[in-house]
This record gives C-alpha cells, structure tokens and sequence, in this order.
C-alpha cells in the first residue's frame, strides 16, 4: 500500500529550521523579516508556510503582525522523547560526558539511540556499529569535571524554550562568585569554548558568560522574548573573539612569510583586508573592539608578527619585549 510522503530538499530543511527558531523566539515575524533572516525571498517563505501545514506545525498569520507560531514543533508524545532527541542531537555535540553513566541524560542517550536503531535494517553493517558510535567520536580533547554534567541539560532547554534561569556564576577576572538572573539568548562557540550570550538583570544589559563558569544553572519558570531590537550578528561584530573593549581600534601588523601561510587559511569572525607581499610576508589590517583578545592572538606568533600600526600599541608591544628581554637575560 503507498502512502503520501512530505518531500523536503536538505535546503528547505534548513530555512524551516531558522524559521521555526526565529519564531519561537519572537511574538511576531513578517514574511520580509523572515525573509531576511533566511537569506531568500518572500516568495519562498510564503512556500515555505504551506510546508509547515503539511509537517502539522501550526502557524498563524495575522495580518500586518505576521506569522506566528502556535505549537511547539518539538513534542514528547513521539518516539522519541524531547529528552532523547536534545541527548541524541545537541548534547554530544555541545556537551562532555553524555557517554559517562554519571551524566544526568546518559540515560536518555542510550534509550534514543536504541529507539533509533531498530530502525537500521538487521544485517546492515551500521546496526552493530552504531550503538558505539558516539562513544568512538571524540569531539573533545579533556575529559570534563562531573560537577559540570548538570549545566548542560539545564542551559539549552532554557535557551531552546526561552526560559529565564538563575544561576551562580564564577568571573575570573575579579575571583568572585555571583547570584544572576539571566535570560539566555544565544549559546556561542569560539575558540575552543561555549559562551553564552544573554541579558542580565543584575547589570540590566546583554552579557557574555563562559558556559563553563556556571556553577549551577535552575530555571525560574519566567520566560521572556528576544527583543527585535537585538541583533545578534552586530552584538558579536568587530570582536576578535568574543570579548569587547569599550574602543574600537584599526591595526596593521606584518607575518613573515612562514607565519603568512597559516594566517592566509585562518577563518576569522571579523572582517580582515589580507595583503601579499612580494617577499611572501602579509599585510593584515582589521578593525575590531576586542584589543586584549587580538593582541594575544598577536603575541601567539612571536617574532614572526609585527604591529605597524597604531603607533601607541607597537610601542606598547615594544615596551612589553624588553621587559621580557630583561627576565630571560637575569
């Protein structure tokens, strides 16, 4: 007997992605908003909600207002359980441990992965591998403290579901430990690290937390919405990293024609003007707001890097190398 299948092509599949998450975290969104933020045409996003129709998501059009979505497209009435499917999907990837039995949805990983794999036909080369494969990839190198297991499932249903949480959070910077209620906006990896970026109602502004600061993280049962105001593209913009200064600065600095290869393949999230030199050397000019985070990416080259420009950060940097002279010539 043939049944009637949704045929959805791997783009679409990612536009209804970024659609149902804008959506969900927005009371509204217009077919041009949406359009935008998808990087299409209005043309397709009005295709793109008759989709949705035919995926059972509802989402209601208001006029003016726009679109807005009335169910939650992740539901824990299939087979697999909400709790699965984040253990299956976004905990091994952004999460340590989950392959630990110490780790509070290990248990769920395992049950979802089972579910799963009644699915691979018997006799298929992937039906004994696959229950060990996430175990065999290793997406990181240090295996994680136990007491950091709890962060994780707590953190992304609070951002997937728009959960304001308080949580203790360790800064560094000041070796001091703080109570904050926060509304999680965005998880962000950069360098090796998950940050969070969220609104703080202590500083009543949009910080960046380290993820792996938190020491506990418990949901409030408040939700909020992501102002239409905030723009997360512009709030991470011209940060070398992910930390900002209050000035924005326009360096030059010179590589040596060994460091300019490994420059040359570098993807950076600012924009850079990279600038060959006969002599194999490179010229690399950007503009960022992060000078601490950008001057330690500097010194990692050594010698093999040169600030030209501006004049008051090379003799900054100068001042730094002899000093450094003088402790190795002591």
């Amino acid at each position: 007997m043939a049944h009637n299948r949704t045929v959805i092509d791997v783009t679409q599949v990612e536009r209804l992605f970024y659609i149902m998450q804008y959506l969900n975290n927005h009371d509204y969104a217009t077919a041009k908003e949406l359009a935008e933020h998808c990087n299409t045409t209005v043309r397709t996003i009005y295709r793109d909600m008759n989709k949705f129709d035919d995926l059972g998501i509802t989402i209601r059009a208001d006029g003016h207002a726009g679109y807005r979505m009335l169910e939650n497209p992740i539901r824990s009435g299939g087979r697999l359980t909400k709790e699965e499917w984040m253990a299956l999907t976004l905990y091994p990837i952004l999460s340590e441990g989950i392959t630990s039995g110490e780790h509070p949805f290990h248990q769920s990983y395992r049950t979802g992965l089972e579910k799963v794999m009644t699915h691979v036909q018997k006799g298929d080369e992937l039906s004994g591998a696959g229950a060990g494969l996430g175990e065999r990839i290793r997406l990181h190198s240090r295996p994680k403290d136990p007491s950091q297991f709890n962060i994780m499932p707590k953190m992304i249903p609070a951002i997937a579901t728009n959960q304001t949480v308080h949580v203790t959070y360790y800064a560094i910077s000041r070796d001091k430990r703080t109570q904050r209620k926060l509304d999680p906006y965005y998880l962000v990896p950069r360098e090796g690290h998950l940050y969070v970026i969220a609104y703080c109602h202590m500083r009543e502004v949009v910080r960046v937390f380290r993820l792996s600061r938190f020491e506990t993280v418990e949901p409030t049962g408040e939700t909020f919405k992501i102002p239409r105001t905030f723009d997360i593209d512009e709030y991470l913009s011209r940060r070398w990293s992910i930390i900002s200064d209050d000035t924005e600065t326009t360096f030059l600095v010179k590589f040596d024609q060994e460091a300019a290869r490994y420059v040359l393949e570098d993807d950076f999230h600012v924009d850079t003007e990279r600038m060959p030199q006969k002599d194999g050397s490179l010229l690399l000019r950007t503009t960022v707001n992060s000078n601490e985070e950008f001057l330690r990416w500097i010194r990692s080259y050594g010698m093999r890097a040169e600030v030209l420009e501006p004049h008051d950060v090379r003799e900054q940097m100068a001042d730094e190398y002899r000093t450094l002279l003088k402790k190795y010539e002591s």
